[in-house]
């Protein structure tokens, strides 16, 4: 049997396991989808301590969260002492709040109220003009005692930040920028909207006052959301931020964590209005705590942990839920191999020439840490810097490697210096620079730079420019959220990766480009 037949051999026998072992998973795979498609998932605990007192009647009351649109809430379990008396009820319109009773004294109680949050981050377009709001309850435009909207300090301030705004967006926009401006400070007393602009610092809570009552000043129907933000740790603090309504919806702002109309995945909505998450009979020893705890899960499967572990044939889930290696590693690792036969099939079929055939896929995998178009303008701009700096040095006649030493020092020096002006200056894109894409710029601007010398720097920025398109036509494919989970449940895909290429590798055809380059030829051999 010739060493021929048997890579065929070899290659229809991979093509059937892999094929049979993703057969045996797509059946409970389908029966499983998930269309709520969470982003991130947390087991939640909230964990309360009190004594009673010699008092009688003590009741301990906390709100607690539901389900909509962006959050959804299951698996709820309440453990605590049987002489406590439990009610869950609803308060002011969305609020749920649960409330423990006991009439024993002088006794020492715990209480674990546990659910699991699956959370998926919610972005929100805000129109320059907004429309006058239908049916909008009158507390949403009042102040109250602690968002004194009518007060002559925040008439003021009101009235300074809409200067110079042409329309409803570019007002909302001035208020935003005022509010998150304001140095944040970890201020345990309750801070009101007049207080904030008084000592110019807040806490989220005080820039959330503030931020309303500017908006209710204005007109503009405005309100305080609480919650949580989700984090593997233990901690004792909540968060609040500021909904606007906007065309009849509720658009958050988080002038603390610069959030405009955007609420992220980890953020847990408890309640709305400007109230006390935890409240408690006054004189009691009460303590508390929130246990969080990320779990890995498939975002379009309603799966346990345990029951991926159960699903049958092969899969890649003991790695991820055991820790074993990191979610980014394992990505970069499961999708080198799809990113690599993508620039393989560019390269073979559609004639691109590229820097290498991983190059353009782990450029692609970088600018998922940096967002695509700052990542290229940052990947462009750094390409274009080593061409400006080898040009006086091969004037200089210098040789080639301490010449490209020399260009990739002063690059990781601008790269650093760029990274510390985002931090000084709150310029998030220049922050994005983390070692890995510095790595990969790093190894693309060596192969531009000896791309000029080899092949000239027309022929270099030919060669960039194909790179680009195949670095993009990778970033489309690669940053399909999916794609990770899919090769996680079915590694088996990477065999038929292997199938693929072997067949990519027998094409003798002629590559799209050559029919574009040998176009008016082929007119002519036609026209004989």
């Amino acid at each position: 049997m010739t060493l021929k037949t048997n890579l065929k051999t070899a290659l229809f026998l991979l093509t059937i396991l892999a094929i049979i072992s993703i057969g045996f998973k797509i059946p409970p795979v389908f029966q499983n989808y998930d269309n709520f498609n969470s982003a991130r998932v947390y087991q939640v605990n909230y964990r309360f301590f009190f004594k009673s007192t010699d008092t009688t009647n003590i009741s301990l009351k906390t709100y607690v969260p539901k389900s909509n649109s962006r959050q959804r809430i299951s698996k709820e379990q309440i453990i605590n002492d049987n002489d406590l008396s439990f009610l869950k009820r609803v308060e002011q319109k969305e609020n749920t709040r649960a409330i423990w009773s006991i009439k024993d004294k002088n006794a020492y109680h715990s209480i674990d109220y546990s659910f699991t949050f699956e959370g998926k981050e919610k972005w929100f377009v805000v129109p320059k003009t907004f429309s006058k709001p239908t049916h909008v309850s009158k507390e949403y435009l009042s102040p109250t005692a602690n968002i004194q909207s009518d007060n002559t300090l925040v008439d003021n301030l009101a009235k300074e930040l809409v200067k110079g705004a042409k329309n409803d967006k570019e007002v909302i926009q001035n208020i935003y920028d005022y509010i998150y401006a304001i140095p944040s400070a970890p201020i345990i007393t309750l801070t009101d909207a007049v207080t904030t602009i008084l000592q110019k610092k807040a806490s989220c809570n005080g820039k959330s006052r503030l931020f309303v009552a500017l908006c209710r000043n204005l007109g503009y129907p405005a309100r305080i959301k609480g919650g949580i933000i989700l984090e593997t740790i233990t901690k004792r603090t909540s968060h609040a931020w500021v909904e606007l309504l906007i065309n009849d919806t509720w658009v958050p702002f988080d002038g603390l964590n610069n959030h405009f109309a955007y609420l992220p995945a980890n953020y847990l909505e408890i309640y709305q209005g400007d109230q006390s998450l935890i409240t408690h009979t006054a004189g009691i020893q009460f303590d508390y705590i929130y246990e969080m705890n990320k779990l890995h899960h498939v975002s379009f499967l309603k799966m346990s942990s345990q029951e991926l572990h159960n699903l049958p044939g092969f899969s890649l889930w003991n790695l991820v839920d055991k820790d074993i290696i990191s979610l980014s590693s394992l990505y970069l690792l499961l999708l080198l191999p799809i990113g690599g036969l993508l620039v393989a099939l560019l390269r073979n079929i559609i004639g691109l020439k590229t820097f290498g055939v991983f190059l353009p896929v782990l450029i692609a995998f970088s600018l998922s840490h940096t967002g695509f178009v700052s990542g290229m303008v940052i990947f462009v701009s750094l390409i274009v810097l080593i061409g400006l700096i080898s040009y006086p040095f091969d004037k200089m006649g210098l040789l080639y490697t301490p010449k490209l030493v020399i260009s990739l020092t002063i690059m990781v020096c601008v790269i650093l210096i760029a990274t510390h002006l985002g931090i000084q200056n709150n310029i998030q894109w220049l922050t994005k620079l983390t070692f890995f894409p510095i790595i990969i710029l790093t190894i693309s601007a060596e192969r531009f730079s000896r791309a000029t010398v080899e092949d000239g720097y027309l022929r270099a920025i030919d060669k960039l420019f194909q790179t680009l398109i195949a670095t993009t036509i990778s970033y489309l494919i690669l940053s399909w959220s999916w794609l990770p989970s899919i090769l996680i449940l079915f590694p088996e895909l990477i065999l038929l990766v292997i199938v693929f290429a072997a067949f990519l590798g027998r094409y003798i055809g002629i590559r799209w480009v050559e029919l574009f380059r040998f176009k008016p030829l082929l007119l002519s051999e036609r026209n004989i």
